[in-house]
């Protein structure tokens, strides 16, 4: 009798969400959202892809637990524009889990850029290297008009450096 209902129920209730196709289509949206950065020219094309991709209640939450809205991050995002340009950027999923109100994601966010040491930091002075930079965030996402939006994003501990392969941990 037990098991009957449970079965009743289930096929009540229906299927959920693919878990598999909510992580490719999420893993398509943070591919997009790495080969963007590394293209971004103007603060228009920030302003554009931040309407797009981002819920416009978008909260950012640092390892120190300090909230921050998408106008008090922007000018950082702007002015990274004209940073030393980034070689490579990548978000692999770690891990997915869906609820009924959206996805929360475990994401490592990887940047890749070559520098000049001039104060001779890691080695000689004046010699360039190789930099990477892996950072974990909790992301959380939401459908909003059939589109998943980046509703949150929680950075999870401190990035981890590396310079030419050895790794280090970046303390503030």
């Amino acid at each position: 009798m037990t098991q009957g209902l449970l079965l009743v129920m289930a096929l009540v209730a229906g299927p959920g969400p693919d878990t598999f196709d909510v992580r490719a289509e999420l893993q398509g949206l943070y591919d997009e959202i790495s080969q963007a950065t590394l293209q971004f020219v103007t603060a228009s094309d920030v302003d554009q892809f931040h309407d797009v991709l981002y819920t416009s209640d978008w909260v950012f939450v640092d390892a120190t637990g300090q909230k921050r809205n998408w106008s008090q991050m922007r000018e950082g995002a702007v002015q990274a524009l004209s940073a030393p340009p980034l070689g490579s950027m990548s978000q692999p999923i770690r891990k997915l889990s869906v609820d009924p109100e959206g996805v929360t994601v475990i994401v490592d966010l990887t940047t890749v850029r070559t520098i000049v040491d001039h104060e001779g930091r890691y080695g000689r002075a004046e010699v360039p290297h190789t930099l990477t930079e892996t950072t974990a965030f909790r992301d959380r996402w939401v459908r909003v008009s059939g589109e998943w939006k980046l509703k949150s994003r929680e950075q999870i501990g401190r990035p981890i450096e590396s310079v030419d392969k050895r790794t280090t941990d970046v303390r503030s």
